[in-house]
């Protein structure tokens, strides 16, 4: 169930970013994690916008948070794998998609990670890259 949940934590907040450049909604979204998640600044917004998601407890459960507000897993049923793929746009054969991004997943140890909002932000690292996610914010070398 774990590895689920932390499939579903990447692919989300993947997600989630993807449907924010298409649909420019990201203010929304911005808006309503930020009422929920603790200790958010006008700084962190201002990342968020130009999709800088720096590695500090407020940007772990904002990740967290985009991905429980968009529907794409929850803490209990963990992730849906096809609708995360057909929300990404179906980039890659999904077998070779999920496949991929369990085996990123898998190296990170992220059953260890107790914390949901730290497992969802390392889980986030597998995909950021792979779709041009901007990283200049991320010094920590996760």
């Amino acid at each position: 169930m774990k590895s689920i949940v932390l499939n579903g934590a990447v692919l989300l907040v993947l997600s989630s970013l993807q449907l924010v450049k298409a649909t420019d909604d990201i203010e929304s979204l911005i808006e309503s994690c930020s009422k929920t998640v603790q200790g958010m600044t006008e700084d962190l917004k201002a990342d968020y916008r130009t999709n800088a998601f720096p590695d500090d407890p407020v940007t772990h459960c904002f990740v967290r948070c985009l991905g429980l507000t968009l529907n794409l897993y929850d803490d209990d049923e963990g992730v849906d794998l096809q609708a995360n793929w057909e929300h990404l746009g179906k980039v890659d054969d999904e077998a070779e998609f999920i496949a991929k991004h369990r085996a990123c997943l898998n190296a990170r140890n992220l059953e260890s990670i107790d914390n949901a909002c730290d497992r969802a932000y390392s889980a986030f690292q597998c995909l950021k890259e792979e779709y041009g996610m901007d990283d200049k914010s991320n010094s920590s070398g996760s």
